[in-house]
C-alpha cells in the first residue's frame, strides 16, 4: 500500500505526489491519503488555534473531494511515525509520496524521523519539490524560466474521475475532531475560511482585468488593501492552491487584457501584472533563503546581532531614558495600546482578522524591533500566531530584513506617524479600529498630543479606558536604533546603511516596490 502524505500540500489539483501515487498503484499498491494531527507540532509556539481550525476546514472539504472520486482521507492523532507503525501493522507499506515543505526545525525533525522509519522498514519515501524550491545539491532555478515553465505546464485535476479502484480502504477509523489536541489561543472572528472552494472564490474575484489593473494602487493603504490585494497568501501557504495555478491565472488575465486594450493601455497593464509577479518572485527568494539557512528562525543572519536585543530586553534596557519597560512595551504593542493610533489600529485589526497588508506588516515589525527594540525572534514568534498566512520561509527572512539583521543594505525604519498620515489621512481605518478616538477629527488623529487620554462617548459606554499617550518618542528611538544597527554592521564591515524613510528618490521607489 502507498501513502499520499498531506502536510502543507492540502490539495488534489496540480499535486504531483497524488498523481504519481495514482499512476503507480498497480506496481506499488493502492493509495491511502493521510493527514496526521501531530501533538508535538500543534504545541509549537508558532502554531495557533486559528491555524488549526483553518486546516480542519480545509481537510473536511478535501475529504469530500476524495470521496467524490472514490477515496477517503484518513485523519489520525499522533506523531507521524507512530501512525505509520499502526498502518503498517494492518497493511504493509511500499511507498510514501509527499511534497517538500519548509526546513523549519520542528518539521525538519519530524521529516527526519519519518525518513529514518522508512529506511528501517524498507519503505520508499519520495518528497517532491514544491514552489520551485531547490533542496540539497539541487540548483535553484531563476524566476523567469520557472514562471515560463509553470505557465506552459498541464495542471491535472482529478475531480470528476472515478478512481475508486486505486484507493485503499481506511485501516482504522479517522479520529474524532474532538480528540485533536487544541493549539494555543482562540479563533479570530473575521479570518479567512479554509478550503479549496474559498481559494477558488478568491482567485475568481481577483484575477480579472479591473482588479489587476488597480492592484499597485490598492495595496499600501489598509482602507483599500482588504479588497485590493489578492488575499491568496493563506491558500498558498498551506498548499491549497499551487503557485503554478496562480501564474496561469495571471497569464490568462494578461491574455484577456491583450484582446481588449490598445498598445499603450496594454503596456501599462503588463507593468501592473509584473508588479504582482515581482511579489511572487520575492516569495520564492525568501523561501529559498530559508531553505538554505533554516537557522534564521532562531539566529540573525549577521552574527554580531545575536543576543544584542535579547540582552537589552531581559535586562530591562530600552532606547528610552526610562528603564525596565521592555516587557510592558511588548504587551502594549500586542494589545494595540502603544499610543500610536495607526499602529494600534493595525494590531487590533490583525487580532480580529489574521491578516494585514504587507506595508502595514512592515510598519508593525519596524515599530516593534526598532522603536521598542524588542528581539526580532520574539516579534516573529508572536506574529507567526497572528498571521493566518504564516509561512516560515517567508516570515522569518522578512522580519530579519526589517530589523536590520541581514545583509540587505537598506535599513527599513518606518515612521509610524508618517505612515498613518500617508495611508489613512482622514482616519477611516483608525476610527473603525480605535473607538476611543472616534470623536477625534481626522485632521488631529496624526498629532499624538491630541490623541493622548481621549475617550469617545461610544467607547466609554463600551467600557474602554482613555486612549494612552505614546509609550516612546518615535523620532528619538528610531534614531538610536538606526545608529545602533549601523554601529553593529560596521563592526563586521564598512557597509553604509540609511533609513528608507529619508533616502533618495531612487531608494523611495525601491521601498514602494518592495512593500
Amino acid at each position: 500500500m502507498q501513502i499520499f502524505w498531506l502536510k502543507r500540500n492540502l490539495r488534489l489539483q496540480d499535486s504531483e505526489p497524488f498523481f504519481e501515487s495514482m499512476r503507480a498503484f498497480r506496481k506499488k499498491g493502492k493509495v491511502l491519503p493521510l493527514y496526521c494531527h501531530e501533538p508535538e507540532l500543534i504545541q509549537q509556539p508558532d502554531v495557533s488555534r486559528q491555524h488549526q481550525l483553518f486546516i480542519q476546514e480545509t481537510l473536511e472539504e478535501l475529504d469530500r473531494d476524495f470521496q467524490s472520486i472514490g477515496g477517503k482521507l484518513l485523519q489520525a492523532v499522533g506523531e507521524t511515525v507512530d501512525v505509520l507503525d499502526r498502518i503498517h501493522r494492518v497493511q504493509p507499506l511500499t511507498k510514501i509520496w509527499t511534497h517538500q515543505e519548509t526546513t523549519q526545525n520542528s518539521q525538519f525533525q519530524r521529516d527526519k524521523a519519518v525518513a529514518a522509519w522508512c529506511a528501517d522498514h524498507g519503505v520508499e519515501l519520495l518528497e517532491l519539490a514544491q514552489n520551485g524550491i531547490a533542496r540539497g545539491s539541487q540548483k535553484p532555478e531563476l524566476f523567469p524560466p520557472y514562471f515560463a515553465g509553470s505557465v506552459s505546464s498541464k495542471l491535472r485535476d482529478p475531480i470528476g474521475t472515478d478512481l475508486a479502484e486505486r484507493f485503499a480502504p481506511l485501516p482504522f477509523p479517522s479520529c474524532d475532531p474532538k480528540g485533536i489536541p487544541k493549539a494555543a489561543g482562540t479563533d479570530k472572528p473575521l479570518r479567512q475560511k479554509g478550503g479549496r472552494s474559498q481559494a477558488i472564490k478568491n482567485l475568481n474575484r481577483f484575477f480579472t482585468v479591473p482588479y489587476l489593473k488597480q492592484y499597485p494602487f490598492q495595496i499600501s493603504s489598509p482602507n483599500t488593501a482588504w479588497q485590493g490585494c489578492s488575499r491568496i497568501s493563506t491558500y498558498l501557504a498551506y498548499g491549497i492552491v499551487s503557485d503554478r495555478e496562480i501564474f496561469q491565472a495571471v497569464d490568462r488575465v494578461v491574455t484577456d487584457a491583450h484582446s481588449r486594450m490598445n498598445a499603450d493601455q496594454f503596456g501599462k497593464f503588463q507593468e501592473n501584472a509584473r508588479f504582482y509577479l515581482d511579489r511572487l518572485s520575492w516569495r520564492r527568494q525568501y523561501m529559498q533563503t530559508f531553505e538554505t539557512r533554516p537557522e534564521l528562525e532562531f539566529e540573525c543572519m549577521l552574527a554580531q546581532f545575536n543576543g544584542v536585543r535579547e540582552a537589552d530586553y531581559w535586562e530591562g534596557r530600552s532606547l528610552t531614558p526610562s528603564s525596565g519597560q521592555s516587557e510592558q512595551h511588548f504587551t502594549a504593542w500586542k494589545q494595540g495600546l502603544t499610543g500610536f493610533p495607526y499602529i494600534d489600529a493595525a494590531m487590533r485589526f490583525l487580532n480580529q482578522t489574521g491578516w494585514i497588508n504587507m506595508r502595514l506588516r512592515a510598519t508593525l515589525v519596524s515599530f516593534a524591533t526598532m522603536n521598542l527594540w524588542i528581539p526580532t525572534t520574539k516579534v516573529a514568534e508572536y506574529l507567526a500566531t497572528e498571521f493566518l498566512d504564516y509561512e516560515p520561509g517567508i516570515h522569518h527572512v522578512i522580519h530579519q530584513i526589517i530589523a536590520g539583521t541581514t545583509e540587505f543594505n537598506e535599513l527599513m525604519v518606518y515612521d509610524p506617524v508618517k505612515q498613518g498620515r500617508d495611508h489613512d489621512l482622514d482616519g477611516h481605518f483608525i476610527h473603525k479600529w480605535v473607538p476611543e478616538l472616534a470623536d477625534v477629527p481626522g485632521s488631529e488623529l496624526h498629532d499624538l498630543s491630541k490623541t493622548a487620554f481621549r475617550l469617545s462617548k461610544h467607547a466609554e459606554i463600551l467600557g474602554y479606558m482613555p486612549y494612552p499617550e505614546a509609550i516612546v518618542d518615535h523620532r528619538t528611538t528610531a534614531k538610536k536604533a538606526k545608529d545602533r544597527v549601523s554601529d553593529l554592521r560596521r563592526s563586521d564591515s564598512d557597509r553604509h546603511s540609511v533609513s528608507v524613510e529619508t533616502s533618495s528618490e531612487h531608494k523611495q521607489d525601491f521601498q514602494q516596490s518592495l512593500f
